[in-house]
């Protein structure tokens, strides 16, 4: 049980930039909910370590999503930050790209942000008190890059469904959008092609490591902050 501390919900919190962001909301005083998919050995390492939860969740499977709430509800009894970092990154160039390969992507990186945040919804404006969604969005969506646009456009509209959320959703519940630069570089991606990448944009827009991304969400997260 959580107790009186505040509850953080970090999607994909077990590895790469999920987990230096639950480990930064620990240290802030968090308990700390990580969920994950398929990195259950990463995801109870981590929960191990930061005296958090790590929790199953699929987000390209919303009907699973109230048992979810109720999960946390029951265990936790309130829900005081939601941070949506999970998201998948494949290479999908355009003769890959079947209807399959296009829902595979925004299934899990918009349709499912949103509809757990609908989900979520009833927890976190339980009592009166101030609660905030952030999103992870992706400070170089807009070069649409040729072998990942499913992911570009996905990532592109996670501001847009921010700023909706923010007309939408009760006073008191804040939201705010992150945007991370060339952090890390996806699975299997050739290491001196990343390298090049991020030399060539050197100075220019992004936070550039898990721990700078963690600081943008601490920002975020104490109360009285402004949107990011």
């Amino acid at each position: 049980m959580a107790g009186p501390r505040r509850v953080a919900l970090v999607t994909g919190g077990a590895l790469r930039i999920g987990a230096a962001i639950s480990r930064a909301l620990a240290r802030e005083g968090y308990f700390v909910v990580l969920t994950y998919r398929s990195s259950s050995v990463a995801g109870r390492a981590v929960a191990a370590e930061i005296g958090g939860s790590a929790v199953p969740l699929d987000l390209s499977r919303p009907s699973t999503f109230r048992r979810f709430a109720g999960r946390l509800e029951r265990e936790f009894g309130r829900l005081d930050l939601l941070v949506h970092n999970a998201a998948i990154f494949p290479r999908t160039p355009i003769d890959d790209a079947t209807p399959a390969a296009w829902d595979a992507v925004f299934d899990v990186n918009l349709r499912g942000p949103f509809l757990l945040t609908r989900a979520l919804l009833p927890l976190l404006r339980k009592g009166r008190r101030d609660v905030g969604v952030l999103f992870l969005g992706d400070a170089n969506a807009f070069e649409l890059w040729p072998g990942y646009l499913p992911y570009c456009l996905s990532k592109l509209a996670v501001p847009r469904l921010a700023a909706g959320l923010r007309k939408a959703l009760p006073p008191g519940v804040r939201v705010g959008v992150v945007r991370p630069g060339l952090v890390l570089p996806p699975d299997r991606f050739p290491a001196k092609r990343w390298e090049r990448l991020r030399a060539g944009k050197a100075g220019r827009r992004g936070i550039r490591t898990p721990e700078g991304v963690a600081r943008a969400v601490l920002r975020f997260a104490r109360p009285g902050t402004y949107n990011p």
